[in-house]
């Protein structure tokens, strides 16, 4: 009985050590992409839970990356939903309808972001000029996103005052963000290219 007890532990130990390792290796791998980012700080904390499921597989951690960018952008068309519900009558109309433009056009980039995402998935069973094809339609959903983002926070203007002062400054901190998780997307789909 002691014997089945001490191999059972030794198999135990040894299976979490290999876990331990793969996990390690595969953190690194998503440091190293992460490192070909504009933001390898944000990209390596958003990714690196996944690790164990992306192993060394560029594709997958795209793929999160993207789920990863959807998952912040949510977030921000509840909070621009809710901030239009309780708009002061003495917001301008100016700033309700930039409220209004940034709603649409983050509603847009969400589901631009997810587009680039289903484009990116099944490459693996793909070659030549499909994948060529899917690779660039995701750079340009995702490059489609950015640009509906940052259209989302130029509409409100200097921030110079106004009642939705607070409102603004709060929807251009979720957006930047969001932004900044586009922009890490799209640098793991551009290194895509040179993967395939």
């Amino acid at each position: 009985m002691v014997s089945i007890s001490l191999s059972l532990s030794l198999l135990l130990v040894s299976w979490s050590m290999a876990t331990a390792s793969t996990d390690q290796v595969s953190t690194s791998f998503i440091r190293t992409s992460c490192s070909r980012t504009l933001y390898p700080d944000l990209c390596y904390s958003s990714l690196s839970p996944y690790a164990s499921q992306v192993g060394h597989d560029l594709v997958l951690l795209a793929r999160f990356a993207m789920n990863v960018t959807v998952g912040s952008l949510k977030p921000v068309s509840s909070y621009i939903a809710s901030a239009l519900r309780r708009t002061p009558s003495s917001s301008s109309d100016q700033e309700v309808a930039a409220l209004k433009d940034c709603s649409e056009l983050i509603s847009d980039a969400t589901d631009q972001v997810k587009k680039s995402e289903k484009e990116v998935t099944g490459l693996e069973g793909l070659v030549g000029p499909q994948v060529t094809w899917r690779i660039g339609n995701a750079q340009t959903w995702l490059s489609a996103a950015i640009t509906d983002e940052t259209t989302c926070t130029d509409g409100f203007g200097d921030g110079s005052g106004g009642a939705g002062e607070d409102v603004e400054m709060e929807v251009r901190q979720k957006v930047k963000k969001a932004k900044q998780l586009s922009s890490i997307s799209l640098a793991l789909v551009n290194g895509l290219v040179n993967h395939r």
